[in-house]
């Protein structure tokens, strides 16, 4: 279980300040949902400086259409194949975007 947590994930996240931002980061399944926003947080800080000031904790993770607890890990999400409303949270298996580089 402790191997499968170190795994590696990439995540694409939207910053939402009226209009979406897109960005990925890459964490391991052990990372928390608070420790994601909070590297988050610093990757977006020198673009959009209302975020120098603030803590991870005035962030909130949205999911489709949930919102994730700041003390959940991806690992417990995708183990447990969490669901919202609309379908599975994450899908590792299959490559939602995909792109041929030449």
């Amino acid at each position: 279980q402790e191997r499968k947590k170190a795994e590696v994930i990439e995540i694409t996240y939207s910053y939402w300040d009226g209009s979406g931002h897109r960005r990925a980061l890459t964490c391991s399944k052990g990372t928390t949902v608070g420790q994601f926003l909070e590297m988050a947080r610093k990757n977006l800080q020198d673009e959009f400086r209302e975020l120098r000031g603030t803590s991870c904790d005035n962030l909130i993770y949205v999911k489709e259409d949930l919102i994730v607890p700041h003390d959940m890990t991806f690992h417990v999400l995708i183990e447990t194949k969490a669901r919202g409303k609309s379908g599975p949270l994450f899908h590792f298996d299959v490559h939602e975007d995909v792109r041929t580089v030449n």
